[in-house]
């Protein structure tokens, strides 16, 4: 009792959550989705072990992967298609410019002049144009999430920190520090760097003038630890996709004092960026920023790839030798998350035609087979196994709920407490859900600890093979032992649907009445 209320301490810490972080030039794609989901889950968690936590969504308005999908709409021609999402013409526009750009270089100029652009926002047209055009990317990019139910405090675009000058306020930090100098050889010549405590250069401002995707990440970081002079100005963001405010960093915007501030940065960012990530923290240490180089944290979760199975169903390749499917930009095997969603209903409706709610069932089976998994282990996503509704799947959990809910409509959810029932004899089965029970605040807080939603997902797994098995093999409303043992077992169902909901809660799965 009582592991089920979230803490609420007088003096909580500030927690910035990092995650999803989508090049809003395409469509989302499975990895994508499994930083949204991991970053979400792990947000509710924290948030229930008493933390302030706040989620952002780094918008990358000013790099490379956007100034070629811009090319491929403003140069080429690629027209979007009726009834084609945004994100997905995006995408096809971005993989014809950058197969242009291989065979032209003289397109590739265009492209650096449109980086150019973006970068100084000096033809304020242009980059206008563009932004226009990301925000057509990123709000379909947002109605992918919010089918999963997951949704963010705060969009801090790129192009903002270079509006606000958060950079030249980073510099003026830098100036005075030994660490920070232009260099006069090497590969470096001409480029401002930074020495890390490990010894090596960074490159922040290219020969060029230009400002480095590192330079802007220290920037923002210093920003969200609140150590630098100002900050951005902030309007609320107009989305249907989630039910919480939507706020932005917007130059028309007006000031506050809520955002940022951070005592702990957490940013969910698969492995291949450790590298970036560390160069991070080692920069904040060789500023003198020791404190809030130990406080952040990068969670580098693993690649997904697809079941040959799943592979074959989407259209991508059919090689029967090979057991699994990494993705391969440059080989098409990009594997979207609503083609991928779209699959998964379609397959339920194929096996259960009557069920109310296909699409809720997709999404769940989906994001808890990303979230089953170890956060840090490479996964590979196969359809059948995410489905199975006697496996460790989201429906199957969904179906025990469901199955809970009838137990105790039929029994009218009559109200009991555990006093009623001092000295009644335990079977096995109810033991076995008793003793799982009991542990989950520890679990929880092993799962917001170790950024691992996976232990809460198998927790509750585990706790749904223990109450069907007590199902399968002792009546509930009609047992055998008497009327005081069917209350019993009536409570005992009401405590174990009431945790496995609060537990499926946290990590993000809708509870359903059927299915």
């Amino acid at each position: 009792e009582g592991g089920l209320t979230p803490k609420t301490p007088k003096s909580a810490r500030k927690i910035v959550l990092e995650h999803t972080n989508a090049n809003p030039n395409k469509a989302l794609h499975i990895g994508h989705l499994r930083s949204a989901c991991l970053g979400n889950a792990c947000e509710k968690i924290l948030e229930f072990l008493g933390n302030n936590v706040e989620t952002q969504y780094y918008v990358d308005d000013t790099g490379v992967q956007v100034a070629t999908f811009y090319l491929g709409i403003s140069e080429l021609g690629v027209g979007q298609k009726e009834n084609e999402k945004y994100d997905h013409y995006a995408g096809r526009a971005y993989v014809k410019a950058a197969q242009a750009i291989e065979k032209d270089k003289k397109i590739l100029k265009i492209r650096e002049k449109i980086l150019k652009t973006l970068d100084n926002q000096e033809d304020k047209k242009i980059a206008d144009e563009i932004i226009t055009k990301v925000e057509k990317v990123l709000k379909a990019n947002l109605e992918t999430v919010g089918e999963f139910g997951i949704d963010y405090d705060l969009l801090v675009w790129e192009s903002e920190i270079i509006k606000n000058k958060l950079w030249e306020k980073t510099r003026d930090i830098l100036s005075g520090l030994p660490v920070y100098y232009k260099a006069n050889s090497g590969k470096n010549k001409g480029c401002w760097v930074i020495k890390t405590s490990d010894g090596k250069e960074k490159v922040l401002i290219k020969s060029d003038q230009t400002i480095t995707y590192t330079g802007k990440d220290i920037a923002y970081h210093l920003w969200k630890y609140a150590k630098l002079s100002e900050g951005f100005k902030y309007a609320k963001y107009p989305v249907s996709t989630q039910k919480k405010d939507l706020w932005t960093t917007c130059e028309h915007g007006k000031k506050n004092d809520i955002f940022g501030k951070a005592d702990r940065v957490v940013n969910f960012i698969d492995a291949r960026q450790s590298h970036l990530q560390k160069v991070i923290r080692e920069c904040l240490k060789s500023m003198n920023f020791s404190k809030e180089a130990e406080s952040f944290h990068h969670v580098g979760y693993g690649v997904v790839s697809l079941s040959s199975k799943t592979a074959r169903e989407l259209g991508l390749e059919d090689d029967k030798e090979k057991n699994q499917y990494a993705m391969s930009g440059r080989r098409g095997l990009i594997v979207l998350v609503d083609d991928l969603l779209n699959l998964l209903e379609k397959k339920i409706r194929q096996k259960h035609a009557e069920s109310p709610y296909p699409r809720k069932i997709a999404a769940s089976a989906l994001k808890y087979y990303l979230l089953k998994h170890n956060t840090f282990s490479d996964i590979v996503f196969d359809y059948e196994q995410a489905l199975d509704i006697y496996g460790n799947s989201g429906p199957y959990l969904q179906y025990t709920c469901a199955r809970m809910k009838s137990v105790l409509k039929k029994a009218k959810s009559p109200n009991f407490s555990r006093k009623d029932f001092t000295g009644i004899t335990l079977c096995p089965e109810e033991t076995a859900v008793i003793r799982w029970l009991i542990h989950f605040s520890e679990i929880i807080k092993e799962a917001g600890g170790q950024f691992a939603p996976n232990l809460l997902s198998n927790y509750l797994f585990d706790l749904a093979k223990r109450f069907n098995s007590f199902y399968n093999r002792k009546p509930i409303l009609k047992s055998r032992e008497g009327k005081m043992t069917s209350r019993f077992r009536v409570f005992l169902t009401k405590i174990t649907l009431e945790t496995l909901s609060r537990g499926l809660n946290l990590i993000g799965i809708e509870v359903l009445d059927k299915m």
